[in-house]
């Protein structure tokens, strides 16, 4: 087996592990979220959890998302400006975009996993979860923004990847 094919079955349940992962996190806040207004509102008895945890699950869904965003092109971008450009200077202008991404990928899940290994065993407040199952999206989600990244560098450099293809879809 080719290593590009080894690499492209990694990037495809990947890209499939991320599609679950964020909808459940979206679908978990969204229920936590409703409960806990219901709670209070109808059952008229708060939830001690309400705002600690949804706070802590939006951060999670925010590095995973990053990390899912940045797999498939829709991160925040000014991509009007590339589609114009020459097909060569296209390429290095992707190719730098995509060093500066897995630099800020790195520097993420390194700063990150000291961030997250700070918080040692300390637990959340209104539950009982440890604080590090939180924290430990933000060094995961910098990882995958620079494997991400890594990746497509090397397919730009080697032609297997045109950069048309790590542009956001078209809104015309």
């Amino acid at each position: 087996m080719r290593f590009t094919s080894i690499v492209t079955r990694i990037d495809i349940w990947l890209t499939r592990a991320l599609d679950m992962a964020v909808i459940a996190l979206a679908v978990l806040l969204f229920g936590l979220l409703n409960y806990a207004v219901f709670a209070r509102f109808v059952l008229n008895n708060s939830v001690s959890w309400s705002e600690e945890l949804p706070a802590h699950v939006l951060a999670v869904l925010t590095f995973i998302g990053a990390a899912y965003l940045t797999r498939t092109s829709e991160h925040l971008g000014f991509d009007a400006v590339v589609r114009v450009m020459p097909h060569k200077m296209k390429r290095g202008v992707m190719a730098m975009n995509l060093i500066l991404m897995a630099a800020f990928g790195a520097l993420l899940a390194w700063y990150g996993g000291i961030a997250a290994l700070s918080f040692g065993a300390r637990q959340l407040i209104s539950v009982d979860m440890p604080m590090m199952l939180f924290r430990a999206a933000m060094p995961l989600g910098g990882a995958l923004i620079t494997a991400f990244s890594l990746v497509r560098l090397v397919g730009l450099l080697t032609g297997q990847i045109d950069p048309d293809d790590l542009l956001p879809e078209s809104d015309a």
